[in-house]
């Protein structure tokens, strides 16, 4: 029996995490006996309660912390991670591990752990390649060490993988791609509203540049002031006293909304929606929102482009050109052209959920 070790950066139900989960649902359900690695540093927010119903799966706890920033701090990581190095190795060995999942490319741990006992070892990259990083060249150095022993590095979009065989420079001969699986939403009726709604889904950091953003709706709303934008993500008053103050403006034109796990309700408060980022590598609420029938105008800089047909299916524009977003938006206004826009990306979204092999892939990789 296949006996997989699953290596978490963290304890959530987002993102990666959500596709960690996933995964080891899928790996399971195939016969496999699944232990999870989690850090004891960070609180459980999920990930704990996921995964105690999954039968064949245990978890363990250990102190240790992912890597990034700069390189003094992936040396720092590295020594803090040693005692759960130690105890993970000798449980390698005792258990017959047979494959190790890392699940993102800031887990150094897994990629050390399989470097020491020789097992196979498979690293997740979910992240772009950004400034999170520090990109010293020591620290492309180590990562390039990493990735060319790793035994597969699963991307999750060609764009994704060509960002970062850029970066390292080399190519990743050993990559796959696997795209995220997508999550259904629950049918509901658009809430009907007068004014056209535009919004914004994720985190407020300065990856997903949220000033363009701004801008460009300020320029919209002084031409067409049936017009309302709405924020949602992880944001703390500093955040939202700036965004306030960037753009003067107040309810009921902006409403900035906390993070929620009721994503359909906020889809559907919406008409279009604005995903401005400087880089993204499968942004999965661009479909999720497709679903729900909403017009979705998003960053160039990503591997959407792989799946989705410019100006049939969605819109792209180029997240340094602000007169291009508003003149999307401005062609969105009218609600006829969002509407065939929605319609077509709704068909396709449903269709990619349809078509989703995540589980089928997933368990090809780690337990064949």
């Amino acid at each position: 029996m296949n006996h997989l070790l699953f290596i978490s950066h963290a304890r959530g139900l987002h993102g990666a995490e959500a596709v960690m989960v996933q995964a080891v649902k899928a790996c399971a359900a195939s016969g496999a006996h699944v232990t999870v690695v989690v850090p004891s540093v960070v609180p459980d927010s999920g990930m704990d309660k996921a995964l105690s119903g999954i039968r064949g799966v245990q978890m363990l706890t250990l102190p240790y912390r992912p890597a990034g920033g700069s390189m003094l701090r992936t040396r720092l990581v590295r020594l803090y991670n040693w005692r759960a190095l130690r105890e993970l190795k000798r449980f390698v060995t005792r258990e017959q591990v047979t494959t190790i999942y890392s699940n993102t490319s800031i887990t150094i741990l897994g990629a050390e752990l399989a470097r020491i006992t020789h097992v196979r070892h498979i690293w997740h990259w979910h992240e772009p390649v950004d400034e999170r990083f520090g990109w010293h060249f020591t620290l492309k150095d180590y990562y390039r060490e990493l990735a060319q022993a790793a035994d597969t590095i699963v991307c999750i979009s060609r764009h994704q993988q060509a960002e970062w065989e850029q970066t390292l420079g080399i190519p990743l001969s050993n990559a796959v791609i696997v795209y995220n699986p997508i999550k259904r939403l629950e049918a509901r009726s658009p809430q009907p509203h007068k004014d056209v709604r535009i919004g914004f889904i994720g985190h407020f950091e300065e990856r997903k540049n949220i000033p363009l953003l701004l801008q460009v709706f300020l320029a919209i709303h002084n031409q067409v002031s049936e017009t309302h934008l709405s924020l949602c993500g992880a944001i703390d008053e500093h955040d939202r006293e700036c965004i306030e103050q960037m753009t003067d403006l107040r309810e009921p034109v902006l409403t900035i909304l906390p993070q929620t796990p009721d994503v359909t309700k906020f889809y559907h408060s919406i008409d279009i929606l604005v995903l401005p980022s400087w880089r993204e590598t499968m942004p999965l609420v661009v479909l999720e929102a497709m679903q729900a029938g909403v017009c979705v105008l998003q960053t160039n800089k990503s591997g959407m482009s792989e799946l989705l047909e410019a100006g049939i299916e969605t819109l792209f524009f180029s997240p340094d050109r602000p007169e291009e977003l508003e003149h999307l938006l401005l062609q969105c206004l009218d609600a006829d052209y969002r509407r065939l826009i929605a319609q077509a990306g709704q068909q396709k979204a449903l269709q990619l959920v349809n078509n989703q092999s995540f589980n089928e892939q997933i368990t090809k990789l780690l337990c064949e």
